[in-house]
């Protein structure tokens, strides 16, 4: 036990001694190493000899140092520059840490950790594409020895590149800066391993690991894995152009990771990630195309039963279509040196999503590219196979199979066009087949047949064969089926590769219990033997029909500008209930039963019965020639028909016969019985050949222009299209009377021109009732007519003619007529044209001629001529009136107007425009006026009438707006002067009795001048309104000679039951004047006049007369003088208020005068108020003088031409002596006198009076003395 103790103890001492050693020798080997390494700094140059030396380059270190780290020293050279000055290469920093302990061990220099800090590296792409390192060492001598290499490596355990850059400069283009280039490489004596990271030029990192296993000695069969990932960058700005070669690259933004795995410089497996978000690029000379959002995961294997490769999940976005996802397999096995194989599978390719990219980046000629676009495929192909055999030859070198799924392609150089192909394919490169069975199948002979033929389903075996010579396709049998029914078929087609050499198909098809309506699809359109009139005739001729058997076929050349015997074609058809619409326009055939058959020289259709409109047709042959001579086709057709006349006429209004607008309207009935010839060209714009015989009885025919009814027609027709209708004997009922005549066709060069040429009787109440005109015509009798109707298009025309005998007719002269007379009239109108013309002469008395749109005759032109001469045709719009009469009688015309109404409509008012007439003898308005000028104008808002006459002169303006007055301007209005017998009538009737005020419209008139006889009384003016019960008259402002006339009047009630008042003043200013000019003696004179009146009378205003007058008169006479009146008016020359001859023939007081030769006076003033012609004072009429003043108060009954007055005469007491000398000697002198001078002013203060009793006739009154008074001041 103690021994152990001693012994442990023992070791431990010399243990702690050896530690202690042992430290004391780590001190001193640190210190020394502290102390000697920073001398290495010293030899700076010698080790830069020696570097230039081994390197083959000068050498230069900026600076050298060294220190001691831990157990070990560090050596760092800074600025070091490989080279010369300009092109070498400099590092920031080099560190080397030896590795003493390892060195001791080897007995040679190990470095633990070689590092380099701030490398800057050029590499820069040469004119050759070559790349070499800017400034580095250039070697020169024997190969690198690879093995010697990685035996000098060993000596470095870690290498280390930290903080460099590499410059990339490729040729002609930016440079390519990699910045932070970090490299750590760790090299075992068995296994290796290199780190690296660096940033792309945006700032993108890049990783790098690779690992190795290997032996210097056996470097060749070295294990590797490398693991590189790439940022998703945008790599298209830095990579070379000479990589692209004829690619472009606009965008490649792209990143992923990469593993691979190999033995010495084999691959064995490897795998790829990659995700790219846009790719823009493609072949130089093509359009680049944008590819965006790109995934996929690749894998890959070889070992020695040979190389598999993978792609899963290839999905990709072209144009805005997803397309993927895409898995594909590669294989290869090597089983022989013949039977080397390469095998590629794809599960699914879209054929319409990836031919754009096949085009676009996949290399190839561009005749292929050219075949790749016409194609257009579409589509899916299905578990696609590719075999292909490196070492075979010919057309065993690639094989394939695929499903194919509603596959379709273009037509292409004569190959067929196809839609919706399903099935499977095989085949080489040069030989297949395609086993179709296909729903919604189309097949396309795009240069035979402007449509594809499209079927519910097909099936089919088609096989081809391609060689130097050409493409071979050939179906021996084809079943398909469609809507026109069960179609089967062959088909073989030789596409030679010479331009020279001549295509050739041969094409089968027969059908069985088919729909005829189908026939178009089975029709060669675009054969070089076809016509395209015949074509389109056979597309739209067949409409219907049950084929019970059919057949089409075609042999022969498909090359354009091939003879014509270079090819047969020829379409046969056995139908029943079929409808056959042989042209457009006219009516189609329909349950027709025959054949049809189309050949080369001719197209044939043998109808055994069949219905056209309502018709029966029977044994109809139509027949197309095909003269080939670049002629049209034409279509001759001819059968018999029974029919009626309403087919008839239907044929020729639907036609295009270009009859449609001349038989517009017509209808008829009736049976109809001929043969029916048909020459219609197949080409538009020729005009058809019609002949058509019939004959009828007792068929009725209505036309339409005009509208005209024939019953009981009987005759034999023919109608020819290029000639017209005619009959040689018609007979027909008109109006309910026998016509008969001729129908002739009187047309040359193609055109139709017609005939109708008839004569009959018709009465005039029935006639005016076929016109639309009055219910009564101021006509009768039995007319006999000539009608003559021609139809020639748009010269159509009526014209009917008669010599009126056997008519009387009812007008005031020159127009009425006896029945015995006769008078040539005649009608002629168009029916056709954009504008109708119209034609009417009645003897010498009237001619009309007249142009109008159809159906607007108020839009039309004209002109009437009355009185001789013929009408023209005026260039301006509206119907115009001219001419000449002897006479007018205007109440006749009224009488004619009220016996036969005529309503004047807006039309009408819209198609006069104007009228003038010249008229010898116009009577009306109970007065007779020679020649009279009348003119009547359209004006902007009304009508305007011209007067030019001895009697008047003037314009009369009628408005169109209703309401608006009548305007009546005059330049003179003369009036007879009165009948000096009639005067004395003193009851005379009522002249406008039998007028009815209400009917006076609204009338404005002013006349210039008035005269009555040779007198010329003034200007007048007034306004008439009507009212309810009648009319009045406002603002008047008549002059009759001097007398004033003002204020208004009126006229009410019924014709024979008037009655009339006036309200206003009747003044003037000398009243002798304006009784001189109305022939009374002028008794009075005067500075000035008035008379206010309000009253009323019965009657017209014309029936004015004081027996009649009920109302008040108010009237004033201003400074004038009762004179003395010499030769035969002496008895009427004094105080002319109570003489008649003094204040006309109003009063009627007549008695004997009070004055000798004259009395003045100031004023005469009175107020009558009158009842029934009862005149009464109701103030006295006082007269104020200068000497006297005279009063009379009392009653004149102007109905018995009576008075009972008081008459006062007032003197002054200065001249009492001469006046009671006057009153004893002359008591009614005296008083006269008395009277004017009270009348005529009170300057005198005392007056004496005297008052008389006048009493009796007032012709002839009885004057007496009453009594003298005093009248008081």
């Amino acid at each position: 036990m103690n021994a152990l103790a001693r012994l442990f103890s023992a070791l431990l001492r010399w243990g702690l001694g050896l530690c202690a050693a042992l430290l004391v020798l780590a001190a001193l080997y640190v210190s020394l190493g502290r102390e000697l390494v920073p001398l290495v700094a010293e030899y700076r140059l010698e080790l830069e000899d020696r570097a230039t030396a081994q390197l083959g380059v000068p050498v230069r270190i900026g600076r050298l140092e060294g220190r001691w780290q831990g157990f070990a020293p560090v050596l760092e050279a800074h600025d070091v520059r490989l080279g010369s000055e300009e092109e070498g290469l400099s590092l920031e920093r080099v560190r080397l840490v030896p590795d003493v302990g390892g060195s001791l061990l080897a007995r040679q220099p190990r470095i633990a950790h070689l590092q380099f800090d701030g490398l800057q590296l050029n590499v820069q792409q040469n004119a050759e594409g070559g790349w070499q390192l800017q400034g580095g060492p250039q070697r020169s001598g024997p190969e690198l020895n690879v093995e010697q290499l990685l035996e000098q490596l060993q000596i470095v355990h870690r290498i280390s590149l930290l903080d460099s850059r590499v410059v990339v400069q490729p040729l002609d283009q930016e440079p390519l800066l990699l910045s932070y280039v970090n490299l750590s490489l760790r090299y075992g004596s068995n296994s290796q391993r290199l780190d690296g990271r660096l940033l792309l030029p945006d700032g993108q990192p890049v990783a790098l690991r690779l690992r190795t296993r290997m032996q210097p000695k056996t470097w060749r069969e070295a294990q590797s894995e490398l693991y590189l990932s790439l940022p998703q960058s945008d790599w298209a700005t830095w990579l070379p152009k000479s990589l692209l070669g004829d690619w472009q690259v606009q965008r490649l933004q792209a990143g992923g990771e990469l593993w691979l795995e190999g033995r010495g410089l084999a691959l064995d497996q490897g795998a790829l990630r990659l995700h790219a978000p846009e790719l823009a690029g493609g072949q130089a000379k093509h359009e680049a195309v944008t590819l965006k959002d790109l995934a996929f995961n690749a894998f890959f294997t070889q070992d020695k039963q040979g190389v598999r490769a993978q792609i899963d999940s290839l999905a990709l976005t072209h144009d805005e279509q997803r397309i993927g996802e895409l898995h594909l397999n590669l294989k290869q096995q090597d089983t022989g040196e013949a039977d080397e194989r390469w095998a590629l599978t794809a599960d699914r390719l879209d054929l319409a999503a990836w031919s754009p990219l096949v085009h676009a980046l996949v290399p190839m000629p561009d005749a292929a590219r050219d075949v790749l676009v016409a194609l257009a495929p579409v589509g899916a192909v299905n578990n696609l196979l590719l075999d292909y055999y490196p070492q075979r030859e010919g057309a065993e070198r690639l094989q394939f199979a695929a499903n194919l799924d509603k596959v379709g392609i273009q037509a292409y150089h004569g190959a067929p066009a196809a839609e919706n192909v399903s099935g499977s394919a095989s085949g080489n490169m040069f030989q297949g087949e395609l086993r179709l069975n296909s729903e919604n199948f189309a097949l396309h002979l795009d240069q035979l047949f402007p449509k594809p033929w499209r079927y519910r389903h097909a099936q089919a075996r088609l096989s081809w064969d391609w060689s130097e010579t050409g493409l071979t396709l050939y179906s021996p049998y084809m079943r398909v089926d469609g809507e026109e029914g069960q179609v089967a078929g062959d088909m073989l087609i030789r596409l030679l590769s010479d331009p020279e050499a001549e295509d050739y198909m041969d094409l089968r098809v027969g059908m069985r219990d088919g729909d005829a309506s189908y026939t178009e699809k089975y029709l060669p359109s675009r054969a070089p033997g076809m016509s395209a009139e015949l074509d389109h005739w056979l597309k739209t001729a067949i409409r219907a029909g049950h084929v019970e058997e059919g057949y089409f076929q075609y042999q022969g050349s498909l090359n354009k500008g091939a003879p014509l015997g270079a090819r047969s074609l020829s379409l046969f058809f056995k139908v029943k209930d079929a409808e056959l619409a042989f042209q457009p326009g006219w009516p189609s055939l329909r349950d027709g039963v025959g054949e049809v058959l189309i050949e080369d020289d001719a197209v044939r259709v043998r109808l055994q019965s069949g219905r056209l409109l309502e018709s029966q047709v029977n044994d109809v042959t139509a027949n197309i020639p095909l003269r080939h001579d670049g002629k049209p086709p034409r279509l001759e057709l001819d059968g018999q028909v029974q029919s009626s006349l309403t087919d008839a006429i239907k044929l020729l209004q639907e036609a295009p016969l270009g009859t449609a607008e001349i038989f517009a309207g017509w209808q008829g009935e009736g049976p109809l019985a001929g043969r029916l010839q048909l020459d219609i060209p197949l080409q538009k714009g020729l005009p058809p050949g019609v002949v058509v015989d019939f004959a009828t009885k007792g068929a009725n025919l209505k036309l339409a222009n005009p509208d005209l009814q024939l019953s009981k027609v009987q005759g034999a027709f023919r109608f020819d299209s290029a000639a017209g209708l005619s009959a040689p004997d018609v007979r027909a009922e008109v109006f309910g009377r026998q016509v008969r005549g001729t129908i002739r066709a009187e047309g040359a060069r193609g055109q139709a021109r017609t005939l109708f040429d008839l004569r009959g009787q018709v009465q005039v109440d029935t006639l005016s009732q076929w016109l639309g005109g009055p219910q009564k015509l101021p006509a009768s009798g039995l007319l006999p007519y000539r009608l003559r109707l021609t139809l020639d298009g748009d010269d159509s025309k009526l014209r009917v003619d008669s010599n009126l005998r056997g008519v009387a007719i009812d007008l005031p002269a020159p127009f009425g007529k006896k029945a015995e007379q006769e008078r040539d009239t005649d009608w002629r109108m168009t029916l056709s044209g954009r504008e109708r013309r119209y034609w009417a002469n009645y003897g010498e008395l009237a001619s009309l001629s007249l142009a109008a749109p159809p159906g607007a005759l108020a839009d039309g032109r004209g002109e009437v001529v009355l009185g001789g001469g013929a009408a023209g045709l005026p260039p301006g719009q509206g119907l115009r009136v001219r001419g000449r009469l002897d006479e007018l009688d205007l109440d006749a015309w009224k009488q004619l107007g009220s016996q036969h109404p005529v309503k004047v409509d807006a039309d009408s008012q819209r198609l006069f425009r104007s009228a003038r007439l010249d008229i010898g003898r116009f009577r009306g308005f109970g007065q007779e006026v020679e020649q009279l000028t009348l003119g009547l104008e359209r004006e902007a808002q009304g009508w305007a009438l011209q007067l030019d006459s001895e009697l008047a002169a003037g314009r009369v303006l009628l408005a169109d707006a209703e309401g608006v007055p009548i305007r009546i301007d005059l330049q003179h209005v003369r009036l007879p002067a009165p009948d000096p017998e009639a005067t004395k009538v003193s009851d005379a009737p009522d002249p406008l009795a039998d007028i009815d005020p209400r009917q006076i419209p609204a009338l404005d008139i002013n006349i210039q001048r008035v005269q009555r006889g040779d007198k010329v009384l003034g200007a007048w003016s007034l306004k008439v309104r009507p009212e309810a019960q009648g009319v009045r008259f406002e603002e008047l402002d008549l002059d009759l000679q001097g007398l004033k006339i003002g204020g208004s009047a009126g006229w009410r009630g019924t014709p024979g039951n008037t009655s009339s008042w006036y309200k206003g003043r009747m003044q003037g200013e000398d009243l002798g004047k304006v009784l001189l000019a109305w022939n009374f003696a002028p008794s009075v004179t005067s500075e000035s006049f008035r008379v206010d009146a309000d009253g009323n009378w019965p009657g017209s205003p014309a029936w004015f007369s004081l027996k009649r007058f009920s109302g008040n008169l108010d009237a004033s006479l201003r400074k004038g003088q009762f004179v003395e009146v010499q030769g035969s008016a002496q008895a009427l020359r004094v105080f002319g208020l109570l003489n008649f001859n003094s204040i006309g023939r109003r009063l009627r007081l007549d008695f004997s005068d009070l004055l000798g030769k004259g009395l003045s006076y100031d004023r005469v003033k009175g107020n009558l108020q009158a009842i029934n012609g009862l005149f009464v004072t109701h103030e006295p009429i006082t007269l104020s003088g200068p000497s006297s003043n005279l009063e009379l108060n009392g009653n004149l009954d102007m109905r018995n031409e009576r008075i009972d007055a008081k008459l006062l005469v007032t003197l002054p007491v200065t001249n009492n002596l001469p006046l009671a000398a006057l009153i004893v000697g002359a008591p009614a002198i005296g008083g006269a006198l008395f009277v004017v001078d009270k009348l005529l002013g009170d300057r005198v203060a005392r007056f004496a009076s005297v008052q008389y009793d006048v009493k009796g006739p007032m012709q002839d009154p009885e004057i007496s003395f009453d009594k003298p008074f005093e009248k008081p001041q």
